[in-house]
């Protein structure tokens, strides 16, 4: 178990003052190259903009997420008017708060030198991935469900330490603003609450009941009052059937999509690269313990020959293990790791309980800091990666534990204090390392990838030259050809067009992926562009395949195109090559856009 950490005060300046200058250079390197204006964003720009014209959440724009995200950033609008800098200006600031309660909950079980690694590698491995960043991420009610959970665990913590109740009443309403963003992060704030309570009060049964009580009324009844007011508008059936809120009738191309990104369509294969990569970690381990012990001079059990041995057994593992795991990421094996440590924790918990016996406080937060991040991992448990849109908002409190495991577990093996102080100081220093060599390559993708401004009147991103090309130049054909009163589909992603262009989408879905629509809501999808009487009806070239169906209106929702291709005409076709008829799938990018006769 963790020494208990000094508490938070002058010592922590110069890394708060760290933390907040890497925030700021992430922000100079990616400034306006958050997101992309195909896969994701135009729902998030436009969906809280349908909000503010009076349109209603769940019946007229169809969601999946809750509520508070979209009617948040709708108020956002309201106030300061409808742009993207508006948006990306909010992510900044939740970015900002997530990055300091990653610093408050760190100090509780780690010194501030480990703490500063800590808010360094979730600033650059998370806040700034480019597939997941938090300033214009894939969805807000993501982000802000990262932020209500570790508010959760933050408070709980606060909790155990203090042993009062304001602290569990303050964290369960989070608990219950979690569950408004995203119904899985609600789950964790919920069972993170929980598990406080029933650490802290083991044994004492009346009390563990008032407790949950205090806890989970404000959790339960804060998501149960908005959704029954938000019901009584637009019905159930909406909310359960439709919108998959509560997990209930998914369609299997979601199931589809979840299994293959996640691991869970070979879990046996998965389970096999946890271990190779836990493998390889362990190897890594040897090298930095070979090399701390050779360093310091210091004499052990073992003879410096075997010491020379071990280094050399654990580069030639390391490299074995590394064949075929590169793109994957070191935090591959943490659910290992995480029951590992979590299995002994719990050993020790039960080992003190008992009348005569005081659990320590640092014990008790660090097993809520396990119980959180194995919680966290639930949905990507079989394939924790460093990298992807999801990933970003569930692995910060597993970085946590990521840097403790290096800096305060393992020195804790060897036997001398001054092998011990070399071994902490290369895992810092190799961490260090690690994450600037990230800052520097994601700076430089930043930089070199995105370098098309696409330039709007509602706001301006830097994107890929063939998305931005066509982007720019359907932009500019439907400033010239339509009016703002003026109703246009892109489908089945893309509707950043209608956000940058001030144009209305007259379907229900901002974003139409296999397994959306039914043959029921194919038949309203077309009722919609007839009675919207919609000008023009636009396809990009977004292939869809991690979905089990590749290509809009061929492999699924094929009666909305048919009747697209018998009432519209092609009239444009921008980006691409020159080929006259592109296909989706095609490896050039490109939108049709098709006019109504």
């Amino acid at each position: 178990m963790p020494e208990t950490p000094s508490a938070i005060g002058r010592r922590d300046f110069p890394y708060i003052i760290l933390s907040f200058f890497s925030f700021a250079a992430g922000l100079w390197a990616s400034w306006q190259r958050w997101g992309n204006p195909l896969i994701d964003a135009g729902r998030e720009m436009n969906v809280p903009l349908r909000l503010l014209r009076g349109e209603m959440l769940y019946s007229q724009v169809r969601y999946i997420y809750g509520p508070l995200a979209p009617y948040f950033n709708s108020a956002l609008y309201g106030m300061f008017g409808v742009r993207l800098s508006v948006l990306c200006g909010g992510g900044i600031v939740v970015a900002s708060m997530i990055l300091g309660l990653v610093y408050w909950i760190s100090r509780r079980v780690l010194e501030p030198p480990e703490t500063a690694v800590t808010v360094l590698a979730v600033t650059w491995i998370c806040a700034f991935k480019p597939e997941g960043n938090y300033i214009l991420p894939y969805a807000y009610s993501a982000l802000q469900g990262c932020l209500f959970t570790l508010a959760v665990l933050g408070l709980s913590l606060r909790y155990l330490e203090k042993r009062r109740g304001v602290y569990l009443l303050i964290a369960s309403g989070c608990a219950g603003l979690a569950m408004l963003a995203k119904t899985e992060a609600g789950i964790v704030g919920l069972a993170t609450g929980l598990a406080a309570v029933l650490l802290l009060e083991a044994g004492l049964p009346r009390r563990i009941l008032s407790r949950v009580v205090i806890f989970l009324a404000p959790a339960i009844a804060i998501p149960a009052i908005v959704y029954a007011a938000i019901a009584k508008k637009t019905g159930w059936t909406v909310l359960i059937h439709e919108s998959f809120l509560f997990f209930g009738h998914v369609p299997w191309q979601l199931i589809h999509f979840n299994q293959v990104r996640f691991g869970f369509d070979r879990p046996l294969h998965s389970f096999l690269l946890m271990i190779i990569s836990f493998l390889r970690l362990l190897s890594l381990a040897g090298i930095l313990g070979a090399l701390a012990v050779i360093i310091s001079g210091e004499r052990s059990r073992l003879t410096v020959r075997k010491w020379w041995m071990l280094l050399a057994g654990s580069v030639v593992l390391s490299a074995i293990c590394s064949v075929g795991l590169g793109d994957l990421g070191p935090m591959l094996p943490m659910p290992i790791i995480l029951v590992l440590l979590l299995a002994a924790g719990l050993h020790e918990y039960i080992q003190n309980l008992g009348p005569d016996r005081e659990q320590s406080t640092t014990q008790l937060q660090w097993l809520l800091i396990l119980v959180f991040a194995l919680l966290s991992l639930m949905r990507i448990f079989l394939r924790v990666s460093t990298g992807g849109a999801l990933s970003s908002v569930l692995i910060p409190a597993s970085l946590l534990v990521f840097v403790y495991c290096w800096t305060r577990l393992f020195p804790a093996l060897f036997p001398g204090g001054r092998q011990r102080a070399m071994v902490r100081q290369l895992a810092i220093t190799v961490l260090t390392v690690a994450i600037a060599a990230s800052a520097i390559t994601l700076s430089i993708r930043y930089r070199g990838k995105y370098t098309y401004r696409l330039a709007t009147a509602r706001g301006a991103m830097w994107t890929q030259p063939d998305l931005g090309r066509a982007f720019d130049q359907a932009a500019h054909f439907l400033s010239r050809q339509s009016l703002p009163s003026d109703f246009v589909a892109v489908v089945p992603e893309g509707t950043s067009l209608d956000f940058f262009t001030d144009r209305r989408n007259p379907l229900r879905d901002e974003i139409l992926v296999p397994g959306m629509l039914d043959a029921r809501s194919e038949q309203h999808a077309i009722d919609d562009l007839r009675r919207t009487n919609a000008r023009y009806f636009l396809l990009t070239n977004r292939s869809t395949k991690e979905f089990g169906q590749t290509s809009f209106g061929h492999d699924y929702d094929v009666n909305l195109m048919t009747w697209v291709e018998e009432t519209y005409r092609t009239c444009a076709i921008f980006g691409g090559d020159s080929s006259p008829d592109p296909r989706v799938g095609d490896p050039q990018f490109f939108i049709r856009v098709y006019c109504r006769e």
